[in-house]
């Protein structure tokens, strides 16, 4: 090997042992950049379900259901805008969500289920009496001019009382013998929350409990056994908020009787994150049915926008 060709390969080792640092960091920057969890967040509350398509293709379809039209920018700063214009409110200006959600609760009494798009077109009907045509954006604000423009609904940031109940109720049945672990399982609240005079999770609110562990029941006086965990529940402003049943809520559960099935023997597994309660029926098969209630509670202090409310 010549002298020059070895310069030539050093030089080229070099080279890529300087800068290959710069583009690892480089594109690992790039692929946590683009917002996607809450591009699918903000897909799953406007259509039900997350898109598998091409990112771009996303953009586009969301930008065209809230602005009918293509916004400026690259993929990251269009993203941005879609989360800040639905997600982030200030005590002047509340986002698309927040300000959907005290509409709707102001006429409802409640939050209907759904998802938006089609919120919004039962709305829109009961109200005028015909679906809107036109972006989202501008369909809930003419829907806001209509109905509660004018009146004294002040937003307020306050923080969730940690320990503070919540009622909700089951919408789908649970059985041992069917449920899979991981199965997200819908209820809704049946009570307005407030903190003092200030609503954070109006009544209709819909959360998701999940499948932790499924036994079905078995020979020898096996026990069928449910454990079921509760994922965060979304607050009239769009926010997260953690819940689950500890000590406060299963201590109002027994008061109460709610025992989440009139034929339930067993008691909540307390202390675990995410791990709330284990149901069993002595050597037969466990069923929760739709329309049971409990009481689950919060389980953070954190401020979060809401609407004053006498």
């Amino acid at each position: 090997m010549s002298l020059k060709t070895r310069k030539i390969i050093s030089i080229f080792v070099l080279t890529v042992l300087v800068f290959s640092p710069f583009l690892r960091f480089n594109q690992a920057q790039a692929a946590g950049i683009i917002p996607l969890a809450e591009l699918g967040e903000t897909e799953k509350i406007l259509y039900g379900s997350v898109s598998d398509k091409p990112i771009l293709t996303r953009v586009d379809e969301v930008e065209e259901t809230v602005y009918n039209a293509q916004q400026p920018g690259s993929i990251v700063e269009r993203t941005e805008k879609l989360i800040d214009d639905f997600f982030i409110s200030s005590e002047s200006s509340p986002s698309l969500l927040f300000l959907y959600n005290t509409i709707e609760w102001s006429i409802r009494g409640e939050l209907a289920g759904g998802n938006l798009i089609q919120r919004l077109n039962g709305l829109e009907e009961m109200v005028s009496g015909e679906v809107n045509q036109g972006p989202i954006k501008e369909r809930i604000q003419q829907l806001y001019n209509l109905t509660i423009k004018g009146q004294e609904m002040p937003l307020q940031k306050v923080e969730s009382r940690n320990n503070q109940l919540i009622r909700v109720q089951l919408l789908d049945k649970i059985n041992s013998n069917t449920a899979r672990r991981g199965e997200k399982v819908a209820y809704q609240v049946i009570e307005d929350i407030k903190v003092k005079n200030t609503l954070l999770i109006p009544k209709g609110t819909r959360g998701e409990l999940e499948i932790t562990e499924i036994e079905e029941a078995g020979k020898m006086g096996k026990d069928g056994d449910i454990k079921i965990g509760f994922p965060q529940l979304e607050t009239i402003d769009g926010s997260d908020l953690a819940v689950a049943i500890q000590k406060e809520a299963q201590q109002e559960n027994e008061s109460q009787k709610f025992a989440i099935g009139a034929s339930v023997l067993g008691t909540a597994i307390l202390g675990l994150p995410g791990v709330v309660a284990g149901y069993f029926v002595e050597g037969k098969d466990e069923e929760i049915p739709a329309g049971s209630e409990m009481y689950i509670q919060v389980t953070e202090s954190k401020e979060l926008y809401g609407v004053v409310v006498k």
